[in-house]
């Protein structure tokens, strides 16, 4: 019984482990330089266990997509949650992405442009907006409710076009050849600063 189970384990983790070490490979190598065999070495698996969960590379690739996109849903809303105030918010996401996606989400983006066929851009493209947009989105529209901001009718715009904004900002403001030059320390403080004055910037302009 216990080898049993043991073997079900394996086989449940295995799918895990794959999209694990892909996230990996295709962020620092892109998705053109990584292979299926490449994939399944590093795993420490034969390429007929990998084709057992997966088809092929380009499915591959949509979970590893799908599941980065639920991580940061999740860590969204968990700053959500534990945060009250919307600056607080906002500045906490901000130093999230800048932290943890400094080069993965110019690389994500780019693959999926030009390596994935136009329904699957469609397809991500929806669980993108679910996943980055709509944490944002029910931050800025609880903020409108509590009064901490002025209605975005005011002027002219809503709460689904800031939440781009601010995503089109934080993704101008990564600058991953600039950090690398940086300490850690250098590093942390040059985000604390860049997110601070994106938030201060994009709130003044809305109240």
């Amino acid at each position: 019984m216990d080898s049993l189970s043991g073997k079900q384990s394996a086989e449940l983790d295995t799918p895990k482990l794959i999209v694990q070490v892909a996230y990996s490979l295709f962020m620092e190598l892109g998705y053109r330089a990584v292979s299926t065999r490449k994939i399944a070495q590093t795993c420490g698996i034969t390429q007929p266990a990998l084709y057992h969960h997966f088809k092929n590379k380009q499915e591959i690739y949509v979970e590893v997509l799908i599941d980065a996109i639920n991580q940061i849903e999740a860590a969204l809303f968990a700053i959500k949650e534990k945060h009250a105030e919307i600056k607080e918010r906002l500045y906490r996401v901000t130093c999230y992405f800048m932290q943890n996606y400094q080069v993965d989400l110019m690389q994500m983006f780019h693959d999926l442009q030009h390596e994935m066929p136009l329904e699957i851009q469609k397809d991500i493209e929806e669980k993108w907006k679910k996943g980055f947009l709509r944490p944002i989105i029910n931050m800025l529209d609880e903020a409108i409710a509590k009064g901490e901001i002025a209605a975005l009718e005011k002027i002219h715009t809503t709460s689904h076009e800031i939440s781009l904004l601010l995503l089109s900002i934080i993704k101008s403001a990564i600058q991953p050849d600039y950090l690398k030059r940086m300490s850690v320390l250098e590093q942390q403080t040059y985000i604390t600063n860049k997110a601070r004055l994106i938030v201060h910037i994009l709130l003044s302009g809305i109240k």
